[in-house]
């Protein structure tokens, strides 16, 4: 009985492309979650960052009724700043993304708000959303896109108050989660926050 010994002279080239092409998506299979779990963390970060910054502005402003010299200005002065919103020179306040953060406050008419922006930059449609819903539960009003900005008219009841953009959550209106879609899609998309 004649036994056909053939000699074994490593791996073929189809092989070797099989076994880097699988190597290589299972990198990229781990690189594309990481990046998604670092994403999560920095927008858990950034909310519990402006929350904390909210509640601890609400506290200061209780006794005078009134936001109207709430400014960005206010929490660097405060020392509210927490990680990961910093400081950028000595009057900006940048959020994890290195986008600005600006506030802005009113005491003028019967109900006193104050507004936040956030954004405006190198936040993807995915982060916006998952971070405009996140914040939307503590804020009176939501807004998203590339116009839903604080009115800069100082001392007037305009003043403290988002203006444009889609209209993602209105107290007494519940949350709108096509509107969010929409303005989160937004070149630069704002969000914008409003506390009374």
């Amino acid at each position: 009985m004649q036994i056909n010994a053939r000699r074994s002279r490593g791996f073929s080239l189809i092989e070797l492309i099989i076994v880097l092409a699988i190597i290589a998506g299972g990198i990229a299979l781990i690189l594309y979650r990481q990046s998604k779990t670092e994403e999560a963390t920095r927008v858990s970060d950034e909310v519990q960052s402006i929350s904390f910054m909210v509640s601890k502005i609400k506290s200061f402003f209780a006794s005078t009724g009134s936001y109207e010299t709430l400014t960005t200005g206010t929490p660097i002065q405060m020392s509210l700043l927490t990680p990961p919103l910093k400081l950028s020179g000595t009057d900006r306040i940048v959020d994890a993304w290195g986008n600005s953060v600006e506030l802005l406050g009113n005491g003028v008419g019967a109900s006193p708000s104050f507004a936040i922006t956030i954004g405006g930059g190198s936040m993807g449609k995915d982060t916006c959303a998952a971070l405009a819903s996140a914040l939307a539960g503590g804020a009176d009003v939501v807004a998203v896109g590339q116009v839903a900005a604080l009115s800069t008219l100082s001392g007037t009841a305009s003043s403290g108050t988002i203006g444009g953009g889609s209209v993602y959550k209105q107290i007494g209106s519940g949350t709108n989660i096509q509107n969010l879609g929409a303005g989160c899609s937004s070149a630069n998309a704002l969000i914008g926050l409003q506390f009374h």
